[in-house]
């Protein structure tokens, strides 16, 4: 393996970030591990996957710390929990682009991602790497349209609905409640992704050869992020019909608050009125890894027939 100036400067980063993780009290001591370990893996395909990568993390945990009081109170111990990303959770949203990023370095040589390479009439390789290099982007697509979804959905004003259950209306931090605002929210969060994917290959390709490209060069450009918004939407969308169906919550309409499984037992010990909303057959971290593959896998699929 040859070892390029490159791939030392992104290890740095990673160890940088490992560093900032644990010190911030961002991820745990576990999930900065395997932080560490999926930014190594990762930053082999080149510098636009870990940048990919690097957009995800930093933007969804800003998302995650906003507003952190509003949150706490109507997620209680909920929030407590999520905020801090354990190795479950990160392997949930990382694990699988990972994965794929091996397979590109070990049959691609790591020659990075190239979104701009038109070709009239590309050849099964060619489709091979469009689908993998947009299971990859889709991906992290749908975790930062979902964390984006809600995280700053909460933060709406209007009542969230259930779309499985005559858009009943529920209360804030229902797993599968939607809002609209949160919904643009998600649409714009693979939005975010899609254009760092953008900016990546044109400092990749140099800004004055992209000035001097043809028309369907831009055109390639403005249809990528508008299909990272697709697939940000989408995304949300199935993890709403996970969330709401196979994913339970527990309300405490006595404390106007979420609850854990385990407070449930103090909850009634103490009188408070409980609703419940779906089955408890996964919790966050399956969801999230369900939703990632399926919308991945129809990323991957759509891209060889778009681009």
């Amino acid at each position: 393996m040859e070892i390029s100036i490159e791939f030392i400067l992104l290890e740095l980063i990673t160890l940088l970030i490992f560093i900032v993780s644990i010190k911030k009290e961002i991820l745990t001591v576990g999930g900065s591990f395997s932080a560490l370990i999926v930014g190594t893996i990762i930053s082999l395909c080149g510098f636009e996957y870990f940048v990919v990568l690097a957009a995800f993390f930093f933007s969804s945990t800003k998302a995650t710390h906003l507003h952190k009081q509003i949150k706490t109170k109507l997620l209680g111990e909920t929030y407590l929990k999520e905020k801090k990303r354990n190795a479950i959770q990160v392997l949930s949203k990382s694990l699988f682009p990972t994965l794929v990023c091996f397979i590109i370095y070990a049959n691609y040589d790591g020659k990075g991602m190239n979104i701009f390479n038109i070709k009239s009439h590309p050849s099964t390789t060619t489709l091979c790497k469009t689908f993998l290099d947009a299971f990859f982007i889709g991906f992290f697509e749908s975790a930062n349209a979902d964390t984006w979804a809600s995280e700053l959905g909460i933060l709406s004003r209007e009542s969230p609905i259930l779309i499985l259950h005559g858009f009943k209306s529920v209360p804030k931090g229902i797993n599968g409640a939607i809002s609209r605002y949160g919904t643009v929210c998600s649409i714009l969060g693979g939005m975010f992704i899609s254009s760092v994917v953008i900016l990546c290959n044109i400092f990749r390709m140099g800004l004055v050869s992209f000035l001097k490209s043809d028309n369907r060069v831009f055109l390639l450009g403005v249809k990528i992020l508008v299909f990272g918004g697709f697939i940000g939407f989408i995304g949300s969308l199935i993890d709403s019909i996970l969330g709401q169906t196979v994913q339970l919550t527990i309300y405490n309409v006595t404390k106007e608050c979420v609850i854990e499984k385990e407070a449930e037992a103090e909850a009634r010990k103490n009188g408070d009125e409980l609703k419940y909303y779906g089955k408890d057959l996964f919790n966050n971290s399956g969801i999230n890894l369900i939703t990632g593959v399926v919308t991945a896998l129809i990323a991957g699929y759509l891209a060889t027939l778009i681009f």
